[in-house]
């Protein structure tokens, strides 16, 4: 009995084995046919493809949210007093000449931000060009502020990503922080301004004295016999001056630390005309200027080039190109170094692009009509733009081109503005208690008044939603919400 019971257990096994399913060994599978690995291989593309499309999609979303939100308040983030304070302890030269209003900073930063802005009384420019509107990279028409302290003259500049102050008394250089980086003091009647890259120059129209200042601080003073009617600086430090007397014009030019370079140019008005405008390169080794001038008893305007490198000083008087068909019939008021390879020629019929990108200037220019009285004006690295009398239901309109000429964006506004600046990919006007901010699209984004009086506004810290307002009494941080 029990060995048939054996024999019934081993044969129950048997069966068992036989009914067990193996399961397939790995090294021994089968490797995927062409068709198989090539749907394979395209799934996973596809699956990709998706995925870059998503992330982009998201992406894009995210920009145009945060660029054409329009925020309707703000909140104070910091605010600091720009009242004439004196640091107890420190010497004159460390005294915080303070408040303001526009600004003839002169646009060029050859980095991609850079800013510009030129008030009219100290443009040069003659009746019938355009005014400018303050602030960097932009010009408007300069105000002075109510009485502050000992100075009742006060403007404002956007010098880089910060801001700086200037008075008959001084000029100091705040950060995004509210912080003062430097102060210098002086004594002028009539302070100008013109900034270019990391480098500005604050001269005294009709003065004898100039301050070259970087970042860091005032890197040096030039002083000249006869008055200064304009002056110049380039992103290197290098600086000019446009001194006159009875007969001629003259051009000196100055190292950052003031000392002369031996280098100048002499206009005779009688024959060569009167420089109404100049701007030098952003290496310093060339100038343009705008010159009127008389030809069969009728005045005239022609754009010239001069070379201060070792081309220019193989050539009479430095001079190496100019233009006098192209603006025969206009007057150029201002003239602007955009960047290293384009010259803007502001005009009282438009404007006139010139690239400079080999050493002479390009004959081929491109001009950009205008048929409209011109407002005012501002630039960038980037680009330029004009305030307009529109002809449409609104009383202006804003129109911004790129550097090859090409139509950015056309704004309609019926806003009493006192400044317009271009800052960055921002387009701020602004008056004493508000300000409007559009994007490059023309979407505006802010519209907002303030319960303090401002004579600059210009982009945060967050360029995305804050903003920098500086005036007589204050400068604020504000966050748009």
């Amino acid at each position: 009995m029990s060995d048939m019971q054996s024999m019934d257990r081993e044969n129950k096994k048997r069966q068992l084995r036989q009914n067990i399913v193996q399961m397939p060994d790995n090294g021994s599978e089968e490797p995927m046919d062409g068709g198989r690995l090539a749907k394979y291989k395209r799934k996973k593309r596809i699956i990709a493809a998706a995925a870059v499309c998503f992330i982009a999609a998201l992406g894009f979303t995210g920009y145009r949210y945060m660029n054409e939100y329009e925020y309707t308040g703000y909140s104070v983030q910091w605010e600091r007093s720009m009242r004439y304070t004196e640091n107890s302890g420190a010497d004159k030269k460390t005294q915080v000449a303070e408040t303001s209003a526009a600004a003839d900073s002169a646009g060029t930063d050859g980095a991609g931000e850079t800013a510009s802005a030129e008030s009219s009384g100290a443009s040069g420019a003659g009746s019938g060009t355009p005014d400018e509107t303050a602030s960097a990279e932009t010009s408007a028409p300069a105000e002075a502020s109510k009485t502050v302290g000992d100075s009742s003259f006060v403007k404002f500049a956007m010098f880089g990503d910060n801001v700086i102050k200037y008075t008959k008394d001084g000029a100091s250089y705040i950060d995004a922080s509210g912080k003062t980086i430097w102060t210098q003091s002086y004594e002028m009647k009539t302070p100008i301004i013109n900034i270019n890259g990391d480098y500005a120059v604050i001269a005294d129209q009709q003065g004898n004295e100039m301050y070259i200042c970087s970042k860091e601080g005032c890197t040096g003073t030039a002083k000249t016999q006869l008055p200064i009617t304009k002056a110049a600086v380039s992103a290197r430090g290098v600086a000019a001056a446009v001194v006159e007397d009875s007969t001629a014009s003259y051009i000196f030019y100055f190292k950052k630390d003031g000392e002369s370079l031996g280098i100048n140019i002499k206009m005779l008005l009688s024959g060569d005309g009167y420089p109404v405008d100049i701007a030098l390169s952003p290496d310093g080794k060339q100038i343009v200027m705008s010159v009127m001038y008389m030809k069969n008893g009728a005045l005239k305007n022609k754009v010239a080039f001069y070379d201060f490198s070792e081309i220019g000083k193989n050539v009479n008087n430095r001079f190496i190109a100019a233009f006098e068909e192209e603006f025969d019939d206009k007057m150029v008021g201002r003239i602007r170094y955009l960047n290293d390879q384009t010259v803007c020629a502001f005009s009282d019929k438009g404007l006139t692009f010139i690239s400079v990108k080999n050493v002479i200037p390009d004959t081929n220019v491109t001009f950009v009509p205008v048929d409209e009285e011109i407002q005012s004006i501002c630039y960038s690295d980037k680009y330029a733009a004009v305030v307009v009398d529109s002809t449409s239901g609104s009383p202006y309109r804003l129109d911004v081109y790129n550097t090859d000429g090409k139509k950015v964006t056309s704004i309609d506004f019926d806003y009493a503005y006192t400044g317009v600046l271009i800052d960055g990919d921002r387009l701020i006007l602004y008056n004493e208690e508000s300000c409007r901010e559009y994007n490059l699209d023309g979407h505006e984004r802010f519209n907002g008044q303030f319960d303090f009086s401002v004579s600059l506004v210009r982009a945060g810290k967050n360029r995305t939603n804050s903003l920098i307002t500086a005036g007589s009494e204050v400068m604020k941080e504000i966050k748009l919400r």
